[in-house]
């Protein structure tokens, strides 16, 4: 018997040469989009949940809401022995760029910066007129889910939880049921894993895509930042400080830089290197790590107020894997699933955006209208009502921010492009998954 979802696959390959490396599901990018339309429909009752669940309405992002370093004065250059087939687009022998980069932990502002939490860097190489580029990085090299589903339905299992029992229930119970024992399995211990570890200081922590992008013809790769040879330890982490990871960061700018390698692992087959699969390892083993470029934070006083205005722009953006050309798109399920959840979501941080003209609006509407306008939108996103209700949903800051949390999203900033945008404003879903707060 003919293997189908072979047979799809290379149907799929052979009509779009340049989408080789992926499978849709559904067998075409097409019914692919239809299934993440109704996944997003179902991450926004999940968040609906979260929302109703006590977690703070006020937050911008859902996630990674505390920043340990926020700047714009980084630089990303190229080495001058970049590989000959890596040499695509902007990433050029010797090329030097201004660059943004936001560190954080995923952790509220209630928990000590020091206790064991998953890490973020969110970096915005800035590469010319109309043109930048997102790296979205993690301090663990694999996702908890595989796919898709997988993060829809740990998502769900996870909505609303506010004890140590309902996590449980959720856990053990809940989604098991949505994707098998097994895979729920996996996924605990993903999350466990990625959750528990100390940090002594971001300036020496690893940070892994977990995703593949496209690097032009070299084909996918997932890229990661590490630490530069030399530079001081970390030091014993102060769990006892609420800013601790913060002030170390402060204390080691304020007498060198800071320093990153960017790497890239290669993609060689489907089985060692999985594109569709973000919850297996690229190890280095099979595909060997390649510095391609170094990232510079220069020296310099994060207290002074040129360095706080600053961080205050950084907070006001938002980064997304997508912000970025077609050389570099983006590959794989989750990746995928990124750019509908934020194409749908479109401006849901309008607090960020809108001044007191808008807040003059939710203060005429009455209570009982937004509230039926919070019904109407658990069946009916706002971007598609009608007109005039769709502008009284922009003139209302004040409410929760509305969050799609199939979006991983960090601070960005830069001109407009002329390759695609998504730079509009987005949230985040907590890496595990779980409640940001």
């Amino acid at each position: 018997m003919v293997d189908t979802a072979l047979h799809e696959r290379s149907a799929l390959r052979r009509a779009a040469p340049d989408r080789r490396y992926e499978v849709y599901a559904g067998g075409s990018p097409e019914a692919e989009r239809l299934l993440f339309e109704r996944l997003a429909r179902e991450m926004v009752g999940a968040e609906w949940a979260d929302r109703h669940g006590g977690g703070p309405p006020h937050l911008p992002r859902a996630c990674h809401t505390r920043p340990a370093l926020a700047v714009d004065n980084a630089r990303l250059r190229f080495r001058d022995d970049l590989p000959e087939a890596l040499r695509v687009g902007y990433a050029r022998p010797g090329a030097e760029y201004p660059a943004v980069v936001r560190l954080s932990d995923a952790s509220g502002p209630e928990r000590p910066g020091a206790a064991p939490d998953l890490r973020g860097m969110a970096v915005r190489v800035l590469a010319g007129p109309g043109e930048a580029h997102d790296l979205l990085a993690a301090g663990f090299p694999v996702s908890h889910a595989a796919d898709a589903r997988e993060y829809v339905a740990f998502a769900k299992a996870m909505a609303g939880v506010g004890s140590a029992a309902e996590q449980a229930f959720g856990l053990l119970v809940k989604l098991p049921l949505a994707v098998g024992w097994s895979t729920a399995a996996r996924m605990r211990r993903n999350v466990h894993t990625a959750t528990r570890h100390a940090v002594g200081s971001l300036a020496r922590e690893t940070f892994w895509s977990r995703g593949a992008i496209l690097w032009g013809d070299a084909g996918p790769v997932r890229y990661l930042l590490r630490p530069a040879p030399g530079g001081t330890p970390a030091p014993p982490p102060d769990r006892g400080d609420p800013d601790y990871l913060h002030r170390e960061l402060t204390q080691r700018l304020a007498t060198g830089d800071i320093c990153f390698e960017l790497c890239v692992q290669r993609y060689l087959d489907e089985r060692r290197t999985p594109v569709e699969d973000g919850s297996v390892e690229w190890k280095e083993s099979d595909t060997p790590v390649v510095p391609v470029a170094l990232l510079t934070v220069p020296r310099q006083d994060l207290d002074a107020a040129e360095a706080r205005s600053a961080a205050r722009r950084v907070e006001r953006l938002a980064f997304h894997p997508w912000h970025t050309t077609e050389e570099f798109r983006p590959l794989g399920s989750l990746n995928r699933a990124r750019r509908a959840a934020y194409e749908a979501g479109g401006a849901h941080r309008p607090a960020l955006r809108l001044t007191a003209g808008a807040a003059l609006g939710h203060a005429v509407l009455p209570a009982p209208v937004r509230a039926a306008f919070g019904l109407v939108n658990r069946c009916v996103p706002w971007h598609r009502l009608p007109l005039p209700p769709g502008l009284r949903e922009l003139v209302d800051p004040l409410r929760s921010p509305r969050r799609l949390t199939l979006v991983d999203a960090e601070p960005a900033m830069g001109p407009p492009r002329a390759a695609r945008s998504y730079d509009r404003p987005a949230e985040e879903l907590s890496p595990t998954g779980l409640p940001a707060s």
